[in-house]
């Protein structure tokens, strides 16, 4: 499928949620105003709106990593904002590569592997367990996280209309609930040499994928001490390598 019909399938679809999910927001944000100013942190930032482009359409080899939440996305959410200013976002800041600017653990990793990666033909694209945060840093608080999963559980749909072969989970196994719930029921087996904690393989009951792999977050991958994490992180490399 070409790339602007992808990119119109992805707006198509956050277009047949966005009314409703704007209205839960502001019903979230009136909640956080009621319980007083040190509920702000809690208040809910812009969906997470994705797209593509021509790179990720020519490949050998299509990979969607997944880190936890975003923090802050796009400022506090207001009704009145259009999908196209928030698609607009996420294309400077991941799409023209704004993230390397950004100088933290999980894109630092997904730098380190796409230059392992670099002479396959491989397309990558960005996206998260859970599409909605919160101001501050950190999981969202349990009653945002049901509004986004009630509301706006859209992740399926986008593996639908971008088709990767590879998704790569960087959000620990404490995001397993979360992923079950928006992406899917699965099992997990193991890989030689590493708990299930660190390393995994998940097999999706419903999803047409080559492989799914979850890790630790980068920034947690660091705790293990480099030569555990270089171990993961090539691991890593081979599997999708092997799926070319």
């Amino acid at each position: 499928m070409k790339t602007d019909n992808m990119n119109k399938e992805l707006k198509d679809l956050y277009a047949s949620k966005w009314e409703e999910i704007s209205k839960k927001l502001d019903d979230w944000q009136e909640e956080c105003e009621e319980d007083g100013l040190n509920e702000t942190e809690n208040m809910a930032t812009h969906p997470m709106l994705i797209k593509t482009d021509e790179e990720y359409e020519n490949t050998d080899l299509r990979v969607m990593i997944f880190g936890k939440e975003t923090n802050n996305w796009y400022g506090l959410f207001e009704d009145g904002i259009d999908i196209d200013s928030v698609i607009s976002f996420y294309d400077e800041f991941y799409i023209k590569n704004g993230s390397v600017k950004y100088g933290k653990h999980f894109f630092n990793f997904i730098s380190l592997i796409k230059r392992k990666l670099s002479d396959k033909k491989i397309g990558y694209i960005w996206n998260n367990v859970l599409k909605i945060g919160k101001s501050a840093v950190g999981t969202p608080q349990q009653g945002l996280i049901n509004y986004t999963m009630e509301c706006f559980n859209i992740i399926p749909n986008e593996i639908a209309i971008l088709k990767p072969n590879v998704l790569l989970f960087l959000s620990g196994p404490k995001y397993d609930e979360y992923i079950e719930k928006v992406v899917g029921k699965f099992s997990v087996i193991p890989v030689e040499g590493f708990t299930t904690n660190e390393l995994c393989i998940m097999k999706f009951d419903d999803l047409n994928i080559d492989i799914a792999i979850r890790t630790y977050h980068p920034q947690k991958l660091c705790f293990l001490g480099k030569q555990r994490k270089d171990e993961i992180t090539e691991i890593i490399i081979n599997l999708i390598k092997n799926q070319i």
